[in-house]
């Protein structure tokens, strides 16, 4: 391994071609799904309690549930990346506040192998029923997303370069507590609107050249990359 990067990255609309839970949910779900799902974005529930009311609803179980992956596109270029990772010993780690076995499964379809996966745990009944269990919780006071991005990077070798590659919301919390951050999509915006640092990528070979060029993957080289990324100015 190297001992100086280590990647952590999201999954849903970074790695995937759109959210998975979204897709689920309109080939799946009950119609009651979508009300729970504007009570969300009226802030009145976090995003455990949403996932938690809306996993149920997804009806024909973890077989349908396969069906309906088959249509998922995964980014063409993170098997490339994450071969590269693995070559060049980077840890690789998958941090998503989606479902566990959803992210095994696609990442098992398209030959890819990461270090480790947090994300929360789905369970299914012997009759098919489906729900969400939260191992990674977050314990701060108020905060009610289903999986703590922050704690987990914060638990990371501190003498490493923390990378962060995301999109939306819920890498919002742990964007100001990463070495260097990839973001697009929500987060890009969000970074934009609050001056955090950050390097703009559309796909992950763009990661991979930014680490190898830019960046540099050297041990010797941990702070001037924190320097040159830090120095990023965005538009």
């Amino acid at each position: 391994m190297n001992p100086g990067v280590e990647v952590y990255c999201d999954f849903d609309g970074t790695i995937t071609q759109g959210d998975t839970i979204d897709v689920l949910l309109e080939s799946l779900g009950d119609p009651q799904w979508r009300a729970i799902e504007e009570r969300w974005e009226r802030g009145e529930i976090g995003s455990r309690e949403c996932m938690a009311l809306q996993v149920p609803l997804l009806r024909g179980g973890w077989k349908a549930v396969e069906q309906v992956l088959s249509k998922v596109k995964v980014d063409p270029t993170f098997a490339e990346f994450a071969g590269w990772c693995r070559q060049s010993g980077i840890p690789l780690r998958i941090v998503s506040d989606g479902i566990d076995r959803v992210i095994h499964h696609l990442l098992k379809r398209e030959g890819v192998r990461v270090d480790k996966v947090w994300a929360n745990h789905l369970n299914e009944s012997e009759t098919g029923e489906l729900s969400l269990t939260f191992p990674y919780a977050p314990t701060i006071s108020g905060c009610s997303s289903g999986l703590c991005k922050c704690k987990i990077l914060d638990a990371a070798f501190r003498k490493t370069l923390k990378v962060v590659v995301g999109d939306g919301r819920s890498d919002f919390c742990w964007s100001t507590e990463a070495d260097v951050l990839f973001a697009k999509s929500k987060l890009l915006q969000h970074c934009k609107d609050n001056n955090i640092p950050c390097v703009p990528f559309d796909n992950f070979r763009a990661v991979r050249v930014a680490l190898e060029k830019e960046i540099g993957v050297q041990v010797g080289s941990v702070l001037p990359a924190i320097q040159a990324v830090t120095a990023v100015s965005l538009a």
